[in-house]
């Protein structure tokens, strides 16, 4: 069965094909560029597109801020971005085609997470609208606005399912003089207390590539200093992540050592990047939830459910039945 799909360009659009879904008991799923969606397993629900909602509202480039429309683009941003020297470093990790909406409702980090902090840490204020179909905003253009409960980090990582997200406003920071991909085949401790302010780290089984930003010279020297390699961006597993308390990583690569898996950890974050079979990402997934951490898939051919967990959260329950009442929004994603 093809699925249905409506295309919205306005708050209003998105609230009323709520409103008509709430009442024709019809489950929606919120879908943005699809760089992240096309790749999991799906439903043949309705689907609600706001590719369509695009488009840069307001750049404070003084105060560091922009507003964008949650259809826009992660290019399009960016290269608005850096006709003023600056940027938001909610980059996806590889896929083409993010939108700014994408990156929020996922909440998944790109490569410089360790440098860039998680992306919720960048979003200032959101405007969405409810499974209940009532328009709402969280945050404000600065910290200093910003009262009451945080909305803005509840939205993020929510994967559409208590409101959609039509506009939200990012932090924003210099862009960098210089950045730079490395590699060593030295292992990832020994380059702690030695490199400063790495961006990223990522180890695979053989190799740590290693993304230094800042003054060239000051890069150069670092590189040389550790004996590091120029290097391209490293490729990363695609299949599914992995996200654990860094410290218990080790853990979970040596539970999985025969299971026959490609990873490459994003060090200091704890995330984990997994390529192979459907018998390994069982047993990934297994030790995952063993050592308190989820393992999200994102390969449609393998058959396994994207979100794993034991069952329903009380409170993710509790907040869903007031933005959510009647499960409109992608109800399917996670057990409530």
């Amino acid at each position: 069965m093809t699925a249905t799909m409506t295309e919205v360009a306005t708050t209003d659009d998105i609230r009323d094909t709520i409103l008509d879904a709430r009442r024709d008991g019809t489950a929606l799923e919120v879908r943005g560029g699809g760089s992240v969606l096309d790749r999991m397993p799906g439903d043949d629900g309705a689907v609600l597109s706001v590719a369509g909602l695009t488009g840069v509202v307001d750049h404070a480039a003084e105060d560091l801020t922009i507003t964008v429309r949650t259809g826009t683009g992660i290019d399009e941003l960016q290269e608005v971005l850096a006709a003023s020297g600056q940027e938001c470093p909610i980059e996806p990790t590889d896929a083409a085609g993010s939108t700014v909406g994408g990156r929020i409702a996922t909440g998944l980090a790109g490569p410089r997470q360790l440098g860039a902090g998680r992306v919720r840490d960048w979003v200032l204020r959101v405007r969405f609208v409810t499974g209940a179909g009532q328009v709402a905003k969280a945050g404000g253009v600065t910290v200093k606005d910003v009262t009451g409960f945080d909305l803005c980090r509840l939205m993020t990582g929510s994967w559409g399912t208590l409101g959609v997200i039509t506009e939200v406003t990012l932090k924003l920071r210099p862009l960098a003089r210089h950045r730079a991909w490395y590699t060593t085949t030295e292992p990832r401790h020994d380059l702690d207390g030695v490199l400063f302010r790495p961006v990223s780290l990522i180890t695979t089984a053989d190799r740590t590539h290693v993304l230094l930003e800042g003054h060239p010279e000051d890069a150069a020297e670092q590189a040389e200093l550790v004996g590091l390699e120029p290097a391209e961006r490293p490729i990363l597993p695609t299949a599914a992540r992995a996200a654990l308390d860094p410290a218990r990583v080790p853990e979970f690569l040596a539970a999985i050592a025969g299971a026959g898996l490609r990873w490459a950890v994003q060090d200091g974050v704890g995330v984990c990047h997994l390529d192979g079979a459907v018998e390994g990402m069982v047993t990934a997934r297994r030790a995952a939830e063993h050592l308190g951490g989820s393992v999200l898939i994102l390969e449609p051919s393998l058959g396994l459910p994207a979100f794993g967990g034991s069952g329903p959260d009380p409170i993710a329950t509790r907040v869903s039945e007031v933005l959510d009442p009647d499960d409109v929004l992608a109800p399917w994603r996670w057990s409530r």
